[in-house]
């Protein structure tokens, strides 16, 4: 069990890193999530390695953007993150301009929701074919 995480795991961020500016295909629940437990994994150890400067905010849980290192990481993965959010919107059989409902106070929910907990469509769909296989 160890192994096919390790597996999947390293599978999803050669997936994100490979396809950084690839909007059209789908991505699977799986890939998606996995992205995101790196990034919280990567950022975390940011944050431990250069913490915000306390000169800048009153604490550390102000701002983590007050840290250089983490401005650079979290700069340098917002393409790779968007693209695999609109591939994860297309799996779903939705377009990819979904990705901009967080700028709703509303479209948060649906927007998460539908990105780390739908199961994507297992037919072939609009946007080309079941990541997954599965047919």
């Amino acid at each position: 069990m160890r192994t096919r995480f390790k597996l999947y795991f390293l599978e999803a961020i050669q997936s994100g890193c490979k396809n950084v500016v690839n909007f059209s295909g789908r991505a699977s629940r799986s890939e998606y999530n996995y992205w995101l437990l790196f990034l919280l994994i990567l950022q975390i150890s940011v944050i431990i390695i250069d913490p915000p400067n306390p000169q800048v905010s009153r604490s550390y849980s102000d701002n983590p953007l007050n840290s250089r290192l983490f401005s650079f990481i979290y700069f340098v993965f917002i393409i790779p993150s968007t693209s695999l959010v609109i591939r994860r919107f297309h799996d779903i059989g939705k377009s990819g301009w979904y990705v901009l409902l967080p700028f709703t106070i509303i479209g948060i929910v649906p927007y998460y929701y539908w990105t780390c907990f739908v199961i994507g469509e297992k037919k072939e769909n609009a946007y080309g074919p079941n990541p997954l296989n599965n047919n």
